[in-house]
């Protein structure tokens, strides 16, 4: 796998208590370095939220109350798009 997809980040952080990139990574399949952006770019969407764990700079990424939002959209659209069609709204986006 190349790349990585929200949903799978999003979920993954929605089952744990926390995660650094490495876990994420190693959890995913995916090279640190797909993984660490594709953090970063959901802490900057409002997605997940991070905290310094270590001195050398290491972060902690959980996902957010938004990134929740997010997930239950993204998981919906998938089902209905899988069976009957169904109108699912997006969540609210903040301007």
């Amino acid at each position: 796998m190349l790349g990585i997809r929200k949903r799978d980040l999003l979920s993954y952080l929605a089952q744990s208590d926390g995660a650094d990139a490495n876990a994420v990574a190693r959890a995913l399949g995916v090279r640190y370095s797909v993984t660490a952006m594709g953090l970063l770019r959901l802490v900057r969407q409002g997605l997940a939220t991070r905290d310094r764990v270590t001195e050398q700079g290491a972060f902690r990424y959980r996902l957010s109350a938004r990134g929740q939002s997010r997930l239950k959209y993204l998981e919906q659209r998938t089902r209905n798009e899988s069976g009957p069609t169904g109108n699912v709204e997006p969540p609210e986006m903040k301007h």
